[in-house]
């Protein structure tokens, strides 16, 4: 392909500024201005913000503000900034200190309204290095970031519904573990006294307890009422209430460890106790923790960790099992997961996942606890 005719240069240039899409824009200061670590900044902004004057627009640009190029020419940093001067301040001072800037920032339009902008700037320099003004492409996206704050809060909103049904769950699933062990237990202990009572008024020719084959009625009971007992606590630990989240873990690990075989430790410093709904929280994370590497794991060692640091209690789950995929911690299988994060972000905090496959997956979560 040919070279276009060095004639053309300056008429296809300014073709390029009219029809751009984007906006295009210069700024130019009355008299160039010193900018380094020897200088009154502060100073020369004051300076700038009432000499740094717009001195050419596409319409594009005057597009953007809902005006024309003639109403845009003159205006300086203080009016495109009026709203905010301290923003205004930051992001020229940026540009001043680097020399070229990419942002998004908060303006306001001819008619008011407002509207976010993401650009690009680049100073301009004289010979003696001092700025003498800048150039400027920027673009539109307010609707692209009210789009983004329409999720996030609809995000928040959702993540907020989920703590709420969990803290109904949590106090739902107490209130039946106290039914069925108070309810439940008492009626099986009845039974079990009536029992007795019978067999102590049978003919002394009875050879012993009441049977249905090779087990009495008595063992019966008392193997139902031991079902009762577990399906209770397995709904709400009544540790977690009595003695808080330290001694509801070691109950934790010590049942998890009997019913899988798996060696499972637990390190645990002492802490103050704990508000009920982060304690709730904290448990079902290592529960749910735990569940995973019974399911998922394939590991026959587990190391369990509760710290208290700072402001911040650590929970951390580690195993030696088959680790996994970075892809697998997406979609429907890592629901649990999802959970966990869930939780912890309920309490403001935060869950951590590292593993890879064949070495072990290790989870910390780290939940901020109030001073006492």
């Amino acid at each position: 392909m040919s070279a276009l005719p060095e004639s053309n240069t300056p008429a296809l240039l300014e073709a390029f500024f009219e029809r751009s899409q984007d906006g295009f824009f210069f700024m130019m200061i009355d008299q160039p201005i010193e900018w380094g670590p020897d200088v009154d900044k502060e100073a020369v902004l004051d300076y700038v913000f009432a000499h740094q004057r717009m001195t050419k627009v596409n319409p594009a640009m005057a597009a953007q503000f809902r005006g024309s190029p003639s109403e845009l020419i003159g205006l300086t940093p203080s009016d495109f900034f009026r709203h905010d001067i301290q923003a205004g301040r930051r992001g020229w001072r940026k540009l001043f200190d680097e020399g070229h800037t990419h942002s998004i920032t908060n303006e306001r339009r001819m008619d008011g309204s407002t509207m976010w902008v993401e650009g690009d700037y680049m100073c301009f320099y004289d010979a003696a290095g001092r700025i003498t003004g800048h150039f400027g492409v920027q673009r539109d996206v307010t609707d692209r970031t009210q789009a983004a704050e329409e999720l996030e809060a609809s995000r928040s909103e959702l993540r907020a519904l989920a703590a709420r049904l969990q803290a109904t769950r949590e106090e739902e699933r107490t209130r039946i573990a106290r039914e069925i062990h108070d309810e439940l237990g008492q009626a099986l202990t009845a039974l079990k006294l009536d029992l007795r009572w019978i067999e102590s008024r049978l003919p002394a020719t009875n050879s012993g307890p009441l049977r249905v084959g090779e087990v009495s009625l008595t063992q019966r009971i008392d193997q139902t009422m031991e079902i009762v007992r577990r399906i209770a606590t397995e709904l709400r630990p009544s540790v977690l209430d009595q003695l808080g989240l330290e001694a509801a873990i070691e109950w934790l690990v010590r049942e998890a460890s009997k019913r899988t075989g798996i060696e499972i430790t637990l390190q645990a410093e002492e802490f103050t106790r704990l508000p009920d709904h982060i304690a709730s929280h904290a448990f079902r994370i290592i529960q749910e923790a735990l569940t995973n590497v019974t399911r998922h794991s394939r590991a026959s060692k587990v190391e369990v960790t509760v710290r208290h640091t700072g402001n911040a209690i650590l929970l951390g789950v580690e195993d030696n099992g088959v680790g996994f995929q970075p892809q697998s911690l997406s979609g429907i299988r890592s629901l649990g997961l999802v959970g966990m994060r869930e939780r912890a972000m309920a309490c403001g905090g935060t869950l951590m996942v590292r593993g890879e496959p064949g070495e072990g997956t290790a989870i910390v979560v780290a939940i901020p606890v109030p001073t006492p």
